[in-house]
């Protein structure tokens, strides 16, 4: 009996299953997929796409926590969890929490700004401002991440 050309096969996961991206083991890992489930990144994102915004965003979430970090090493912890164990949201560490969405929200925002079509014309133009309204979006919410671990307010007012 010969093949039917009717058979599909099941589309390739986006992300290889497990896949993680390690940290120097202080900071914790971020998981490609629970990456995707959050932020609903489909599969018209390449992993090797999703990989480099990922890597780029904990370039920019660990320059933001450079000093925090060193200060917290220095207090004689383990890791960004044993900071605060008792702060815990849905079984995790505040922390922990905060710090995965700050750098999601970091590699979105890459995403969603980089995705944008050259031609920018008729609704093309509107579909650019949308996503670059994401991606200011999604910067918003990695910079109220990094406050909330610094311990900053959320709010900057300067009189002039």
């Amino acid at each position: 009996m010969t093949g039917s050309p009717l058979i599909v096969k099941p589309a390739a996961p986006a992300s290889p299953v497990g896949s993680v991206m390690a940290l120097d083991g202080w900071w914790p890992s971020i998981d490609y997929t629970d990456m995707r489930e959050a932020l609903r990144i489909g599969e018209t994102c390449t992993h090797a796409r999703l990989e480099g915004a990922l890597e780029t965003a904990a370039v920019t979430v660990l320059d933001d926590l450079a000093e925090w970090g060193a200060a917290r090493r220095a207090d004689g912890f383990t890791s960004l969890a044993a900071v605060a164990p008792a702060m815990v949201i849905n079984g995790k560490p505040r922390l922990v929490t905060l710090f995965v969405g700050a750098v999601r929200y970091a590699a979105a925002a890459l995403l969603a700004e980089f995705s944008t079509d050259f031609s920018a014309t008729g609704s093309k133009e509107s579909q650019a401002e949308a996503k670059q309204c994401l991606a200011d979006y999604y910067e918003k919410l990695r910079l109220q991440n990094i406050r909330s671990i610094l311990g900053a307010t959320r709010v900057a007012v300067e009189l002039i």
